[in-house]
């Protein structure tokens, strides 16, 4: 009696366990567009062996403590959503996604011994360095138009670009009124003008003005988005919602199984788009997205080979 007592009372705990919270909670910072794109991804890339059952989701307007206590981990979607997640301390593991590694190192120097990683939206500096030399490979200048959230990253890939033998301007600005002067100034003579993901200088507002002072002055615009390549830059590097959340679902996968979080990293899996029509009017060859993409998938696994 005594046993099968003993039995019943572990089913039941086990099974109040089980139903006691989600396994995963997912916060997003809203329910539309890269966040939305990237929340189904998620969801696909979980099933069938993580239940929609075991997966609750919350835009950040609607979470609370209570909800962040019953997971198991957490994922947040989105600049805003690790933020509201951060400011809570759970002390459950925190994976965060969809938002630039300069984001998220300041977030961490804020919260010091979270238990969080992340998998930025930004590619790493080498592998755009990379683009820029398989695919313009006679161009020997780039141009760098940066603000307030993008100074360090303008940093790095300054390095990595002279590093490959390339000449580097930067200009810095603080405000929409700087950017034509500057961008005057960065573009005296053809070069390569690689965006950066900052809405001081790259927003809605003035990407139409940067693309068109750009063109004239026969110096193709690099962007982050396949929405730069539509709108009329040569070329965009970037990762896909799904390509993400494919790789945040290994790392939700191995803290479920009783591992750790992986190391803060860069996506795995990108993508190239190309605007032929673009190339022809600056008079560049310009190989298809999916050549360049092979090239340089080649040369990281090459370098990542070497011992």
């Amino acid at each position: 009696m005594r046993l099968l007592l003993l039995l019943l009372f572990t089913a039941l705990v086990t099974g109040g366990e089980a139903f006691a919270g989600p396994r995963v909670l997912v916060v997003t910072s809203e329910r539309s567009g890269a966040h939305e794109e990237t929340l189904g991804a998620l969801r696909s890339a979980l099933s069938p062996d993580i239940s929609a059952n075991d997966i609750e989701i919350v835009e950040t307007r609607q979470l609370d403590n209570d909800m962040a206590a019953e997971a198991r981990i957490i994922v947040t979607i989105g600049t805003q959503a690790a933020k509201a997640v951060g400011t809570r301390s759970p002390k459950q593991p925190v994976l965060n996604t969809l938002l630039p590694r300069d984001a998220y190192e300041s977030l961490q120097a804020t919260l010091p011994g979270q238990r969080s990683s992340a998998i930025f939206l930004d590619q790493p500096v080498q592998r755009q360095i990379a683009l820029l030399a398989i695919a313009l490979p006679d161009r020997a200048t780039l141009a760098l138009l940066t603000g307030p959230a993008t100074e360090e990253l303008a940093r790095r890939l300054a390095y990595a670009a002279r590093e490959r033998q390339l000449r580097v301007n930067i200009e810095h600005v603080a405000s929409n009124a700087e950017i034509y002067p500057a961008l005057e100034r960065l573009l005296a003579e053809p070069t390569m003008l690689l965006a950066l993901p900052d809405s001081t200088v790259f927003n809605s507002y003035t990407i139409q003005n940067v693309l068109l002072t750009s063109y004239r002055n026969r110096s193709p615009l690099i962007g982050f988005s396949p929405a730069y390549v539509r709108a009329g830059a040569l070329l965009a590097l970037y990762s896909t919602p799904a390509q993400i959340a494919r790789q945040a679902a290994e790392a939700v996968r191995s803290v479920l199984s009783g591992g750790g979080l992986p190391p803060p990293q860069s996506p795995r899996e990108f993508e190239v788009a190309t605007n032929p029509n673009v190339a022809r009017s600056l008079g560049i060859e310009l190989e298809s997205g999916e050549r360049i993409v092979a090239r340089m998938r080649l040369r990281e696994s090459q370098r990542e080979a070497k011992p």
